[in-house]
């Protein structure tokens, strides 16, 4: 019995951190962006985020970033959101970022919105492209990136929310139950 419940705790554990996911918004494809014309708004999507603003403000470009192989430029004065495709809460944990302009200096304020609709915002300065570690923002429904100059953002650190998608939690059920029917069924057979 002692085994079968250490089994059990172990798939659910493995189950369990797998339904957090976490992802990277890299900006690897820029092909990926959507401009609607009628409204001027651009969207890019990449590892279950929408990247959202005025098409004015910002572009993914091949060839730049941590990686040298994709990178979102944010624009002087632009302004973009963050939010998880199809609703729902995530967190932030970093990003790297730099002035487009490797001379330069430019500024980048993040502004979180979480469920309950209070906000928290931090103004980073930058010199020269970095990862930052951020503190861990749990429970956002919107991520706001400014731009103080133009920039270049990539390698957005996120983690979809704590729910779990209907899919996993009932495979998870399903194993579990199975583990413990045919746990039960060997109890049950003579000389088992």
């Amino acid at each position: 019995m002692k085994k079968l419940l250490g089994t059990l705790a172990a798939a659910c554990a493995l189950g369990a951190s797998g339904l957090a996911g976490a992802a990277v918004v890299n900006f690897d494809n820029p092909a990926l962006i959507d401009i609607d014309n009628a409204s001027g708004r651009a969207v890019y999507q990449e590892a279950g985020f929408a990247l959202s603003g005025e098409a004015a403000g910002f572009l993914t470009i091949d060839g730049l970033g941590t990686a040298m192989s994709g990178a979102l430029v944010l624009l002087d004065g632009s302004t973009v959101s963050l939010m998880a495709q199809g609703g729902g809460t995530f967190s932030f944990a970093g990003l790297a970022a730099a002035p487009l302009d490797p001379q330069g200096n430019a500024t980048l304020r993040i502004t979180g919105i979480f469920g309950d609709s209070s906000q928290l915002s931090t103004l980073l300065a930058l010199s020269q492209l970095s990862a930052i570690q951020a503190p861990m923002w749990s429970g956002l429904t919107e991520l706001r990136f400014m731009a103080g100059g133009d920039l270049v953002v990539d390698d957005i650190r996120l983690a979809a929310g704590e729910v779990p998608e209907p899919a996993s939690a009932a495979l998870l059920l399903l194993g579990a139950g199975l583990l413990l029917g045919v746990r039960r069924s060997a109890a049950v057979r003579p000389g088992a």
